[in-house]
């Protein structure tokens, strides 16, 4: 493989692992087995092994996870028919839930949740990825002339639910929640 594949591949390896069985189930050997890489190349790739990891999973994620919502919020000038296009978009990612190969756009809770008290560092890049997606419906929120105060609080319940939509919806291995939280986004607005 070539140097930027190789490190892309640990990267994706370590993200399934990582947002499959979580971050302290995750063992190097582990990433180094499912890759195929040898020990060497992990540690010229990711020196401070698996802490720059993780944090460059949840980075690279972050990204690609922002990139797909802020096309989505601008699929439409009304914030409701927005959210739920970018809703619809996540029943058709979450439609093979039995696995978790299932999880094309994994959330970031597990590795949230694992590293709020253990490690500040991930927490720190966890809660920089909440904020953004939060500021990501905010700023559409004001685009659509919503008060600034109530775009704050609207936009940290949209994150809210839509995080935690998605653990409902791992859980019971259905798009039902995510369904029910697209029929009821047009209340939030009243």
């Amino acid at each position: 493989m070539k140097d930027n594949t190789t490190r892309q591949h640990l990267l994706d390896v370590a993200s399934k692992l990582f947002h499959s069985q979580g971050y302290q189930a995750t063992g190097l050997n582990q990433i180094l087995k499912e890759s195929g890489t040898p020990k060497g190349s992990l540690y010229h790739y990711f020196p401070n092994g698996k802490d720059q990891l993780v944090l460059e999973v949840v980075e690279s994620s972050s990204l690609r996870l922002l990139e797909d919502m802020s096309g989505h919020l601008q699929s439409d000038a009304n914030p409701v028919i927005a959210i739920q296009n970018y809703l619809d978009r996540m029943i058709e990612r979450f439609a093979n839930l039995e696995t978790p190969d299932g999880l094309t756009m994994p959330p970031f809770s597990l590795i949230s949740l694992e590293s709020a008290f253990a490690n500040e560092t991930i927490r720190e890049a966890c809660q920089n990825n909440y904020v953004k997606i939060e500021q990501l419906i905010y700023n559409k929120l004001i685009a659509s002339a919503i008060p600034e105060n109530k775009a704050s609080n609207l936009a940290m319940t949209l994150c809210a639910s839509i995080e935690g939509i998605l653990m409902l919806s791992i859980t019971s291995k259905s798009n039902k929640p995510i369904e029910k939280l697209k029929n009821t986004i047009p209340a939030f607005f009243q």
